[in-house]
């Protein structure tokens, strides 16, 4: 590969297609007029490694206009944008259950040439920058790549450019050699190359192409990773993939481009951008559409990568595991323990990714609220679900102005539905989408005249197919174990609700949006800082029968949370109420040593917590203090970083009680979460999502 000295950092630029893609899954649900093309799943990921990633681009003007906001807000240079008459390459994207894909245009064929980039696209400024930038050509027609690189060579000899190969270039290999020679690193997919090379053998494929004179090329090998083979090796160099719960590979090949380009920009050697690139791919294809890596900001990528390389480094890559809930007894890795552990590492990923709303459905949900005058809403669901709700109802009332309330599902259904009052919106929580009681909620919602809508990761399941609107979440999972992250994604796509709400009803959001934004952040603060003290607090618990966990306002749903993650992961008795409520009732039952989980953020409610720690403190209990205040009198202390309101303050408190429920399995020698037998896990779901319309009271 060229050198690639400057006299600073350089830019990166990243040069392809913008498309609307109409996306059908195998299971028959779709997705409409979602932004694509490879450009944009380059340039979100180039902007992970580098602060001045810029696209070129050109659009239709039917281009929706969501999709330029995104990065524009994403801080990635949009002015090589342009607008030529006519629609946008738009195509019909269908899934198979194995997950080929099949790409039907909607435009004539010979649009996606009318509306290639040409040279005179690219802003002059950021071609003649000094240092001259890295640019990443995606695939595009041969004729258009050649024509960008002549002019990137006469107009910036100093620039680095990245090319990937296209499905129509097989037709003439000797134009694709000469046009790979004069790129700095060409990137072609293993598919391609050996369309290129005439045999499937991608180091003699490599080593033919590097004979030729192309200074470096990094073969794309999907699963299997990449093949490095450059000037200035001493052989080939195989990087390994980074391990994923794939949901849609789709754009993984530009993602790893982008990221590829952009770390090269920052300075990296060639193995180093590659590894970026590979962890990049991995994350993106994570979630089904372009917008995947839009949730996630530079700074937490290079934590996540730092972890997973560390990771890589110390231990053998897992085995795909099946979602929670659907593995056999017998199967014991996807029930292992350290599932828990592993997910609990990705939470702040996760809120980021919920708060980002890459595919506009919050967006899309507060608007309809607003249009139809909601002034109600009732937050429905079972378990951690109905604890999301209690955990958000303070943010919706206290930023929309609306009343809120979380209501149990089967409360809902059969005692509450036909009283609710005009103007209101019924939101049903399962991650699932099959929990009988919550369908039942969204069914009665209906029967009676209110808006209903299905907040799920399953966007056929049941609880979707009954509902009138779905919002659709996605939250990776690496097995069968007690939700953490889940249910966190299930509270920030709440929180981020309210607040798209409140401002499209003309409410002034900014503060608390900011807030809430910063919430990624401190949840990975958070959890460094309870490393010690959570798996410290386990072991003081771990000789208990029962424990308490107290919390009021949004964290009675954190007081929830905590106790059932003993249920579900040590198998331990917890027991949750209010604040005030323990000293009319558990306060008879406590004595020394009696251990106690307070949760007790800043807040309203603060200073009756305070003084409920001094009762513990003087009756001689055992107690835990979960909060950003220094407990007085002193306690163990499970610290959360400062900072958050109140109504988002439950982001941040399950993280250490999700440590807690975790370390205590550990130190209990639990080795897995499995169930006693088949037939008991088949009639424990059969009981959970078994669907009866009862006549409500």
């Amino acid at each position: 590969m060229r050198s690639t000295s400057t006299a600073g950092p350089r830019g990166v630029l990243v040069i392809g297609n913008l498309t609307i893609d109409d996306v059908v899954r195998s299971d028959g649900t779709a997705r409409m007029a979602s932004p694509g093309g490879n450009a944009v799943y380059a340039v979100l990921a180039a902007r992970l490694w580098n602060p001045a990633a810029g696209i070129v681009t050109r659009r239709g003007d039917d281009l929706p206009g969501g999709i330029l906001d995104t990065l524009e807000r994403l801080e990635v240079d949009t002015s090589g944008v342009r607008t030529v008459e006519g629609p946008t390459v738009r195509n019909w994207v269908v899934y198979e259950d194995d997950g080929r894909r099949h790409w039907l245009y909607r435009t004539p064929r010979e649009r996606s040439r009318e509306v290639a980039v040409r040279p005179e696209d690219i802003p002059d400024g950021r071609l003649r920058a000094d240092p001259a930038p890295v640019v990443h050509i995606a695939a595009m027609p041969l004729s258009a790549a050649a024509e960008l690189v002549d002019h990137i060579r006469a107009t910036a000899p100093g620039a680095l450019i990245t090319l990937d190969t296209h499905e129509d270039w097989a037709g003439d290999p000797e134009a694709v050699l000469r046009l790979a020679e004069r790129a700095d690193v060409f990137v072609p997919s293993r598919e391609e190359l050996a369309e290129l090379a005439g045999y499937d053998d991608p180091p003699r494929a490599a080593a033919m192409l590097r004979g030729r004179g192309v200074p470096a090329v990094v073969v794309k090998l999907g699963a299997e990773g990449a093949l490095i083979d450059a000037e200035g090796m001493a052989a080939p160099e195989l990087i390994e993939a980074y391990p994923a719960n794939a949901v849609d590979t789709t754009g993984a090949g530009d993602t790893f481009c982008g990221a590829l380009a952009a770390a090269l920009a920052s300075g990296l050697t060639l193995p180093e951008a590659v590894r970026r690139g590979a962890a990049s791919a991995a994350w993106a294809i994570e979630e089904y559409g372009s917008l995947a890596l839009a949730g996630l900001d530079p700074e937490t990528a290079r934590r996540r990568f730092a972890a997973l390389s560390a990771r890589a480094e110390a231990v053998p890559s897992p085995e795909p595991s099946e979602a929670p809930g659907a593995p056999s007894a017998s199967e014991e890795p996807a029930y292992d323990i350290d599932v828990m552990r592993r997910e609990i590492a990705m939470i702040p990923d996760v809120i980021a990714q919920h708060l980002a709303d890459p595919g506009g459905h919050v967006e899309r949900i507060a608007q309809i609220l607003t249009d139809r005058g909601i002034e109600h809403l009732f937050l429905v669901g079972c378990g951690d679900s109905y604890f999301a709700g209690l955990a958000t109802a303070l943010a919706f009332q206290r930023h929309t102005g609306i009343s809120a309330r979380a209501v149990h599902a089967l409360d809902f259904a059969r005692y509450q539905v036909r009283y609710l009052p005009e103007r209101s919106a019924v939101v049903c929580v399962s991650f699932s989408g099959r929990v009988g009681r919550t369908t039942e909620a969204v069914v009665q919602a209906r029967r009676f005249g209110h808006l209903a809508i299905a907040l799920t990761n399953n966007e056929s399941g049941a609880l979707a197919e009954a509902a009138e609107l779905v919002l659709p979440i996605a939250v990776p999972t690496l097995g069968f174990s007690p939700g953490t992250s889940t249910y966190l994604g299930m509270v920030a796509t709440l929180d981020d609700l309210a607040l798209r709400w409140a401002r499209a009803r003309g409410r002034d959001a900014v503060a608390a949006r900011a807030a809430l934004t910063a919430v990624p952040a401190l949840a990975e603060q958070t959890l460094r800082a309870n490393a010690g003290p959570a798996d410290k607090a386990a072991r003081a618990l771990a000789g208990h029968q029962w424990i308490t966990f107290l919390g009021a306002g949004p964290n009675e749903s954190s007081a929830k949370f905590g106790a059932a993650k003993l249920f579900e992961g040590p198998q331990v008795v917890g027991v949750s109420t209010n604040i005030e409520e323990w000293a009319h009732e558990e306060y008879f039952v406590s004595s020394a040593g009696t251990p106690v989980v307070l949760v007790a953020p800043s807040g309203a409610g603060a200073d009756r917590a305070a003084e409920i720690l001094s009762e513990l403190d003087f009756i001689g209990a055992f107690p835990v203090v979960v909060s950003d205040i220094t407990p007085e009198p002193p306690a163990l202390h499970l610290p959360l970083a400062p900072g958050v309101p109140e109504e988002f303050s439950p982001l941040l408190a399950a993280l250490p009680l999700s440590l807690i429920g975790f370390h205590l399995a550990e130190v209990l020698g639990k080795k897995s979460y499995n169930f006693p037998s088949e037939a008991a896990r088949t009639e424990h779901y059969d009981t959970i999502h078994r669907v009866v319309i009862g006549e409500p009271a």
